[in-house]
């Protein structure tokens, strides 16, 4: 019976497992220079004034150098807010500290000023 348990656990990692191995990793289009076909959104309205092929494509080429800078950006902008939230936080006593997550989660327990 143990036997056929581990060939059962067995077979089932192989099967979950199977389709990662031999996977080629893509590359990401938004590091460095793209590769193959170039694709992007135009701003509004851009797809009405008779762009040619090359000038969409350079604007994909553009929007995709910007967009990697913008995205290490908010990476940063995501960062200093949570470094500055746990600094703000770290004024609080303990017994502020409990209050405030008591009226975060809803369990406020002054009653209702009508």
């Amino acid at each position: 019976m143990s036997r056929m348990v581990s060939l059962a656990l067995l077979s089932g990692l192989m099967v979950m497992s199977g389709g990662l191995i031999g996977q080629d990793k893509k590359d990401d289009p938004k590091k460095g220079e793209p590769t193959g076909k170039l694709t992007g959104r135009l701003p509004q309205n851009w797809g009405k004034i008779g762009l040619t092929d090359d000038q969409k494509k350079e604007i994909y080429k553009i929007q995709s150098k910007y967009d990697t800078e913008i995205d290490k950006l908010d990476a940063k902008i995501k960062e200093l807010r949570k470094t500055k939230d746990t600094e703000i936080k770290g004024i609080l006593t303990a017994d502020q500290k409990k209050r405030l997550e008591e009226i975060v989660i809803g369990k406020d327990k002054e009653p209702e000023k009508k």
